[in-house]
């Protein structure tokens, strides 16, 4: 992997910090049809898989799916999506 990749990939990890304490936050307070929810994920769909994250990718593309149908996504997807996060964050500390 090229140096500009890796870096790239480090910053994305760093947003995912933040990233998953918003998730968290919304699901703690039951607000999983906001739009704050909506860019959250839709934004981590793209960018996950772009820097090499499929789980993260594909549990937030789940999450965008539903909002493209208009509805919001269930719980047990957005807590799909907190564990593939929580893993890569895991991976990266070790």
């Amino acid at each position: 992997m090229n140096d500009v990749l890796a870096g790239l990939r480090v910053r994305f990890l760093d947003r995912c910090v933040g990233d998953l304490q918003r998730l968290e936050d919304l699901l703690a307070r039951g607000a999983l049809d906001v739009d704050e929810m909506q860019d959250l994920v839709h934004s981590l769909a793209g960018a996950a898989g772009t820097f090499g994250f499929p789980d993260i990718s594909a549990a937030a593309g789940e999450c965008d799916d539903a909002f493209a149908k208009g509805e919001a996504p269930d719980r047990a997807g957005v807590e799909r999506l907190t564990a593939a996060i929580r893993d890569a964050l895991a991976k990266r500390e070790d």
